[in-house]
């Protein structure tokens, strides 16, 4: 049993340092070489070399920030959100709500063995997955207003944002998506729907965000194989762009790709058959680029939580869970740390056949077409001296 223990450890290193090192840096080892006059507990777990107890509390605030993506501080709320458990008094498994977040936290993070992370933490694999749900739901459940849609001054300072960053005027949100890979789902009517290939299924994540990248919206309950159009129909914000946009946006737009349906309130590139004017060229541009935000916060998310891609989980309410999951952790990231800059592979993402080529498609609103045309006309104008000056005063 040592040598199975000594050998779970060492796979588990070998994880973090070479195939994930991008998620883990090497950790300290002083606690993890075996002795052969330790006894050993009754799970197999040598009690001398606990990852748990003799290296996480002497992480520096910074590595512990590192490993586990949250500061100290952020961490310890999430242990106060999950209240004692059956578990925590459990002799056989020794298990504390802090060990049990900081697992959660890690399994999320990593692409280790379910049983390896259990050995990390000392603890069974049963019950690291057990513990994961529970997190999942916990975090979902009362930081769930830390995914909000911006109104107000928040509103203002996303399209002060775009504007200044991207040069688009009055957008408050970009839109965009990527699968998530899932087991065959057992909890739905229609499983084949979530079938992406032969042996792959997925939920569909619709993500909006804010010039920072932070999440304001997001949605992974659909199945992967929907076109983007018809996801964007059933979620929340599909539905109040149908029946009170107004409500939603304050005469604000948001940006999103061709396979979105073009309209006043979601704009969309110019189809481009090579004989675009200069500034439909050059709106085209800016919304690539603001299309970027998103594109790099979905991005983001996946390699700092690499564990959504692969989800061993056959349920959609328990994938769409771990998804808000991290989406939520992203934006408390952000809420110490600025954005990361990272290169995205367009690769990354799911190509889909633009909406005005669909059997069921348009072009666009009358109202989308005539703002798109509007912005596109003046993207080129230079801005008056006034408005010059007025910027220099405010911002010296």
């Amino acid at each position: 049993m040592a040598l199975e223990t000594c050998v779970a450890f060492l796979l588990a290193d070998e994880l973090d340092s070479d195939e994930y090192g991008h998620v883990k840096t090497t950790l300290p080892l002083k606690a993890w070489g075996t002795r052969d006059d330790e006894e050993e507990d009754d799970d197999g777990v040598d009690e001398g070399h606990s990852y748990f107890s003799d290296i996480v509390p002497n992480l520096s605030a910074r590595d512990f920030q590192k490993y586990f993506h949250l500061s100290p501080t952020q961490v310890e709320e999430l242990v106060h959100l999950m209240p004692p458990r059956e578990w925590t008094s459990s002799s056989l498994e020794g298990c504390t709500v802090r060990r049990a977040v900081l697992a959660s936290l890690w399994t999320l993070s990593t692409l280790e063995f379910h049983a390896s992370v259990a050995v990390r933490f000392q603890t069974s694999e049963s019950l690291l997955l057990h513990q994961l749900h529970e997190f999942c739901a916990l975090v979902t459940g009362h930081l769930a207003d830390r995914i909000c849609w911006p109104k107000w001054s928040d509103a203002e300072a996303s399209v002060a944002g775009f504007s200044g960053a991207v040069g688009l005027p009055g957008t408050v949100c970009v839109a965009g998506y990527c699968l998530v890979p899932m087991e065959r789902p057992v909890d739905v009517p229609e499983p084949d729907a979530y079938r992406v290939s032969e042996t792959t299924y997925a939920v569909n994540l619709m993500a909006f965000c804010d010039h920072q990248g932070c999440f304001t919206y997001v949605s992974a309950e659909h199945p992967g194989a929907w076109h983007t159009s018809r996801v964007l129909q059933e979620t929340d914000v599909g539905r109040a762009l149908q029946r009170d946009p107004g409500t939603l946006l304050c005469g604000k737009h948001i940006v999103g790709d061709a396979s979105f349906p073009l309209s006043e309130n979601l704009l969309t590139p110019f189809p481009d058959h090579g004989a675009l004017g200069e500034k439909k060229r050059r709106y085209n541009s800016k919304v690539q680029a603001a299309l970027r935000v998103v594109r790099g916060a979905l991005h983001g998310l996946r390699w700092t939580y690499p564990r959504l891609k692969m989800l061993q989980m056959n349920s959609v309410a328990q994938t769409s869970l771990a998804v808000h999951t991290c989406c939520i952790l992203h934006n408390m990231y952000l809420d110490t740390n600025n954005a990361a800059s990272l290169e995205c592979m367009e690769e990354e993402f799911i190509t889909q056949k633009p909406f005005h080529e669909l059997p069921t498609g348009h072009s666009g609103s009358l109202g989308g077409i005539s703002k798109r045309q509007d912005i596109a006309a003046s993207l080129g104008r230079k801005p008056k001296k006034e408005a010059k000056t007025l910027v220099m005063c405010v911002w010296p």
